[in-house]
């Protein structure tokens, strides 16, 4: 298996836990108004980032980045924070970091960087 392809195996099993992940501290941050608003966006571009990831040929770094923002306007969103909710926050920061991490295996671009040094600044 080569390393391109390899990458985005494991991007996209990380794309498919943050889904899970963000889906979680939504339920647990949101209400029911909230939720459909809050999540709508990000899991768009979750689903986005897959399909880019799927075909192998573009790589998915403006996306990455694009979710890395998303994330931290629900993080804004979030009123007041339970410890639950932080640490939901943190582990899809992580996970987000862990893909910006596989993807420097086949390239650095800027997007790529920024999404990796601001899921870094949030872990």
């Amino acid at each position: 298996m080569d390393i391109y392809h390899s990458t985005y195996i494991q991007y996209i099993d990380l794309m498919r836990q943050l889904k899970g992940d963000v889906a979680e501290l939504v339920n647990q941050s949101f209400d029911d108004c909230q939720k459909t608003e809050g999540a709508s966006a990000i899991m768009e571009q979750i689903d986005n980032t897959i399909d880019t990831a799927s075909g192998e040929t573009f790589l998915p770094t403006n996306e990455l980045l694009g979710i890395t923002k998303e994330l931290f306007n629900i993080k804004n969103r979030i009123g007041s924070k339970t410890p639950a909710a932080q640490a939901m926050l943190k582990q899809c920061f992580r996970t987000l970091n862990m893909a910006a991490v596989s993807l420097k295996q086949i390239t650095e671009d800027c997007a790529l960087m920024e999404a990796n040094e601001l899921s870094e600044q949030e872990m």
